[in-house]
């Protein structure tokens, strides 16, 4: 069966963080948004709460690697903020919680993201032959503040769909993921191709269910954001193609001609 639908990871794939800021300046305005947020609930960061978000992060380290490894039930990101939260004398409500996530996760643009170079033209040509692109990606928060990052991105146009790990409730590579994202685009497994950068993710997960695995190979030594398990370069099951650019899919066979006529 031909090839008609192309799903891609996003972060160290699409994009990446090639001037992330030094730890102190993040660690920085980490503390400084979470002052701010408690400041309004009329309380104060000093003392052991000066360790909140350090300690926030830690947990999130912890329970991403263990369920990656694990299960691959998508953790509760706000709610580990709620326990951590009330190891420092705070009780949240679960708004608060969301609240206290929000303000510890930083954001992309502050964090120096941007995309891969050709991307962009790289999309608009599968476009233009026909192919339909969405995307399957694990993902610390989804909602308005995910989209309009996005957005901001200039990716938005290129996706008809995006599974993201938070709202499905599970990450990559469990097959839920998948089937959801294949469900939704109402297309057959192997008609698909998966696009990523972490081996068991994106390519034992796309194989498992029968979809062309592409693997990108992400460049060594990069950082990558908290909420995100270290890259995976090996594993049992091979890829279909290795590529080290995102341009290249374009010269891949799988991808020459208009989809819609194969």
């Amino acid at each position: 069966m031909a090839i008609t639908t192309v799903f891609f990871d996003l972060g160290d794939t699409l994009w990446h963080f090639p001037k992330m800021p030094p730890r102190d300046v993040v660690r920085g305005q980490t503390m400084k948004q979470i002052a701010a947020l408690l400041g309004e609930w009329g309380e104060e960061i000093a003392g052991e709460r000066r360790m909140l978000g350090r300690d926030i992060r830690f947990a999130i380290e912890e329970e991403t690697h263990q369920a990656f490894h694990g299960d691959c039930v998508d953790p509760n990101y706000p709610e580990i903020c709620r326990r951590i939260a009330k190891k420092h004398d705070l009780d949240l409500t679960t708004e608060q919680s969301e609240e206290l996530w929000e303000a510890w996760n930083l954001g992309g643009m502050f964090l120096g993201r941007a995309l891969y170079p050709g991307v962009l033209e790289t999309l608009e040509e599968l476009k233009r032959r026909g192919y339909r692109i969405a995307a399957i990606t694990n993902r610390g928060y989804g909602g308005p503040k995910f989209l309009e990052e996005v957005r901001e991105l200039g990716l938005e146009p290129y996706f008809e769909m995006m599974a993201v790990s938070c709202d499905v409730g599970y990450l990559k590579p469990h097959p839920r993921i998948y089937q959801y994202a294949i469900e939704r685009m109402d297309v057959e497994p192997e008609e698909c191709a998966m696009v990523g950068d972490n081996w068991r993710a994106d390519v034992e997960g796309a194989k498992t269910l029968g979809l062309t695995a592409i693997w990108f190979q992400p460049p060594e030594d990069e950082p990558v954001e908290a909420a995100t398990d270290t890259h995976e370069t090996t594993g049992p099951v091979a890829p279909d193609y290795s590529i080290t650019e995102i341009p290249q899919l374009l010269d891949l066979p799988i991808f020459q001609g208009p989809a819609l006529s194969a």
